[in-house]
């Protein structure tokens, strides 16, 4: 596989509090992805430290820092054109280098649309995506924690592809999984989301220091879906090392039942991935 930049052959000095690597670039991969294949992912965040409003039991970067440390307090988060303007140089070698890409996906370390010029990035994101990968789908990936705001929608609306988050179907799991950390809004949210067309919900199965499996919390979930009417649900487990050392996977036959038991109630496609 081809990498974008000599930045993406080397591991990044910056890690979570698990030890997982952060991105280290604007643009990082492509990563082959088990729901999306080749994803060329964007990263608008800072490269020192993950930047959050959930701090998920099962985060490949670790705990989300509550006290940013002297370090996080130097780097700031870049304005929108700074980044495109990497973007646009990374995009240009992935290109001449003949980089596979299915897919480019707004993610990075931590949730994307934190950032204060998300719209303005994906207007550049568009254009340029448009220049140099005029077939391939520009997504993201969503905590769905900023959805209820007006300017957040419409620059979603925009992207060809919205994977937006919901891990339970309670506020009690929501708190045990996600553990937001500040003005998040359990009912609103799923108003919000309910609003936005065409998306996928993403949910991620785990259990044993926490567990969002039982009977109960499923029923709740299901629910939740019926409520949202996502286009398509896909369901998944860990596959990477998580924040908390006690989080094990849900096994294969278990998540394919979930998937099931989704499908039969809702009528939406629900698919599940190792």
């Amino acid at each position: 596989m081809r990498t974008v930049n000599a930045q993406s052959l080397q591991r990044s000095p910056y890690l979570g509090t698990n030890g997982f690597p952060l991105q280290s670039a604007a643009v990082y991969g492509p990563i082959h992805s088990r729901r999306y294949g080749y994803s060329l992912g964007i990263n608008p965040l800072p490269v020192s430290y993950k930047f959050c409003d959930f701090d998920c039991v099962y985060c490949q970067y670790g705990w989300t820092p509550r006290q940013p440390g002297e370090q996080q307090t130097r780097e700031k988060i870049r304005p929108a054109d700074e980044l495109l303007s990497e973007i646009d140089h990374s995009f240009q070698i992935a290109l001449s280098n003949k980089t596979p890409v299915d897919v480019i996906t707004i993610a990075g370390n931590g949730e994307p649309t934190l950032h204060p010029q998300f719209s303005r990035l994906v207007d550049g994101l568009l254009d340029l995506r448009d220049r140099y990968f005029p077939k391939v789908r520009l997504g993201i990936l969503s905590d769905s924690s900023q959805c209820y705001r007006l300017e957040i929608r419409q620059a979603l609306a925009k992207l060809d592809d919205r994977s937006m988050k919901l891990d339970a179907g309670d506020w009690e799991t929501v708190q045990k999984v996600n553990r937001p950390l500040a003005n998040f809004d359990w009912t609103r949210t799923l108003r919000s989301l309910e609003a936005l067309k065409d998306i996928t919900l993403q949910t991620l199965f785990v259990q044993g220091s926490c567990d969002n499996t039982s009977p109960r919390q499923i029923e709740s979930w299901i629910e939740a879906v019926r409520l949202v009417r996502p286009k398509s649900v896909q369901v998944y487990t860990v596959d990477r090392p998580p924040a908390d050392a006690g989080i094990r996977p849900v096994s294969v036959s278990q998540l394919r039942t979930i998937a099931e038991q989704c499908e039969a109630a809702t009528h939406i496609p629900t698919e599940w991935f190792e």
